[in-house]
């Protein structure tokens, strides 16, 4: 499927896995709506992109209900929304003794109640239509936990399940759900944690913000209603975890 004049809605989109996701659709035609908080560094990729025609900056908080209102109102004027591609997130690292119960809050308000908060703005008029997508930028941390990750993958399992919910819900809508689980690259989530408190475990599932990105955009072009693990050899190791549970933990641990 051609993604050309398509429009295509991207929280966090102004660093790592958002901003290299829409490059990837303005290469194949698409026009982008970048949302997030850093409003110098969304019209600076606005300019790389090819300007207002190609794609528009929006500001906003998806912890904000009044925020995604404007982006819904903004989008609305750009053109008719197509997929919506829920990236907004970040992670804190530490053990749960040591986290703050305040990051947990903040993570899931910005990593499940934004793409919720997103997804419910956009969803009705898909419906209606007969035809979109909406894509959960989850994670491996949503199918396998690890250690000092306890809220990270609390948020990220939480996404995995409201997008296999709405995969359901979706059935015979036309609208498809696409669930990305992408294993640890390098983006802008390490401002927040740090790599040494990383699990060493994680080192299983690595991979690149192209290659996520990559991804992302074949499953626009494909209307991916399913999951698609970044790398595609960690879908051993995350089914693995799922039938082998006491065993993959032991393996955890012994890694450290």
């Amino acid at each position: 499927m051609s993604l050309a004049n398509r429009v295509v809605v991207i929280t966090g989109a102004s660093s790592g896995f958002g901003a290299d996701i829409a490059r990837k659709a303005v290469a194949q035609g698409a026009k982008v709506i970048l949302a997030a908080r850093s409003t110098d560094k969304l019209q600076t990729l606005v300019t790389e992109l090819g300007g207002p025609t190609r794609a528009l900056a929006v500001t906003a908080d998806v912890t904000s209900d009044s925020d995604i209102e404007a982006l819904v109102a903004a989008a609305d004027a750009f053109g008719t929304v197509d997929t919506v591609v829920n990236n907004a997130g970040f992670g804190v690292l530490d053990t749960l003794v040591d986290a703050p119960l305040v990051d947990l809050q903040r993570i899931m308000d910005v990593n499940v109640y934004g793409a919720v908060r997103c997804t419910r703005a956009f969803l009705p008029g898909m419906i209606a239509r007969g035809h979109g997508q909406i894509i959960m930028m989850a994670s491996m941390a949503g199918l396998v936990a690890a250690r000092n990750m306890a809220y990270y993958c609390a948020s990220k399992f939480a996404l995995v399940a409201i997008g296999r919910t709405l995969q359901q819900e979706l059935n015979g809508t036309g609208v498809a759900c696409t669930i990305i689980c992408p294993g640890v690259a390098q983006t802008g989530f390490q401002t927040h944690a740090p790599n040494e408190k990383y699990p060493k475990a994680a080192a299983l599932s690595t991979c690149t913000s192209n290659q996520v990105a990559g991804a992302v955009i074949r499953s626009m072009q494909r209307h991916t209603m399913g999951e698609v693990i970044v790398p595609g050899s960690s879908a051993l190791l995350a089914r693995f975890s799922a039938a082998f549970p006491g065993i993959s933990r032991a393996i955890q641990n012994m890694i450290g």
